[in-house]
């Protein structure tokens, strides 16, 4: 019996221990109840960061400027044509975009922030104008985006994007 009361014993104290965790692992989801409070205001600035670089599209160096300061400097991502880009190659494509934007806005975003220093956006945006030959535009995507907050600074470390539609 006490062969069995053992590894009985164990697996019940393994799975208490466990438990609080994996609970902190659990994401804190905007639509979930109830939020913290510092759930919620890792949220509003992560979106407040997202709609700053869906802006910033309408900028003369179309938002580089911008994404300098919000990826981190091992970013890594995939672009809406499925090519793979580090920071330095997604702020040079950003740079050299020859595309002229009328609005560039964010639709949604749903926000699920992970224990206290990592957190992912999910959303849609929409962007007009008119390409290098004077030919208008309005593309949507939809996209995901990977934040962790390192040394009190939140930085995008990871996103990737889909064109949805194109006209």
């Amino acid at each position: 019996m006490k062969l069995i009361t053992a590894p009985l014993v164990g697996v019940a104290l393994l799975g208490l221990c466990a438990g609080p965790f994996a609970l902190a692992q659990a994401p804190q989801t905007s639509g979930s109840a109830p939020a913290s409070a510092a759930a919620t205001g890792v949220e509003a600035k992560i979106k407040a960061m997202e709609d700053s670089w869906a802006a910033s599209q309408l900028e003369k160096d179309h938002g580089a400027s911008v994404l300098e300061g919000l990826l981190a400097a091992d970013y890594h991502g995939v672009g809406a044509k499925g090519e793979i880009r580090n920071k330095a190659e997604t702020v040079e494509h950003s740079r050299s975009d020859t595309d002229t934007y009328t609005s560039s806005k964010n639709d949604s975003m749903d926000v699920h922030v992970y224990g206290s220093s990592v957190a992912t956006v999910c959303g849609t945006s929409t962007e007009k104008g008119k390409d290098k030959d004077g030919k208008e535009f309005s593309r949507s995507y939809a996209w995901v985006d990977t934040w962790m907050e390192r040394n009190g600074q939140w930085q995008c470390i990871a996103g990737s994007g889909t064109l949805l539609t194109k006209s």
